[in-house]
């Protein structure tokens, strides 16, 4: 059963993916988005896969996706007394939803 990938990859992350992805023989759609506690710019990926694709391109994520560590902005605390949060989050590397789907057409 095809598969529907939708991938949220940092910014930073992002072209180095595509290209891999691209390498590997894969069609993907890139997305501009934002969100998360720290607001921060990301891209989401689509990927409409046949079931034996679908290892290969989590694989291409592992590889060319990582963490980072950055400070958390004051403004996003909204004035709360921040002592006790903690200064530093780590972030990034993939989200990932796999979907299954009927079918994939492309016309």
């Amino acid at each position: 059963m095809p598969k529907l990938l939708i991938c949220v990859v940092h910014r930073d992350d992002s072209g180095r993916v595509i290209g891999a992805f691209q390498e590997g023989g894969l069609r993907v759609t890139q997305l501009g988005s934002q969100g998360g506690f720290l607001r921060a710019r990301n891209a989401t990926l689509l990927l409409g896969l046949e079931d034996d694709q679908v290892e290969p391109a989590l694989t291409i994520l592992e590889e060319n996706c990582q963490t980072r560590t950055e400070q958390v902005p004051m403004e996003l605390l909204g004035g709360m007394d921040a002592a006790w949060l903690p200064t530093e989050v780590t972030h990034g590397g993939a989200t990932i939803f796999i979907l299954p789907m009927d079918e994939i057409r492309r016309i």
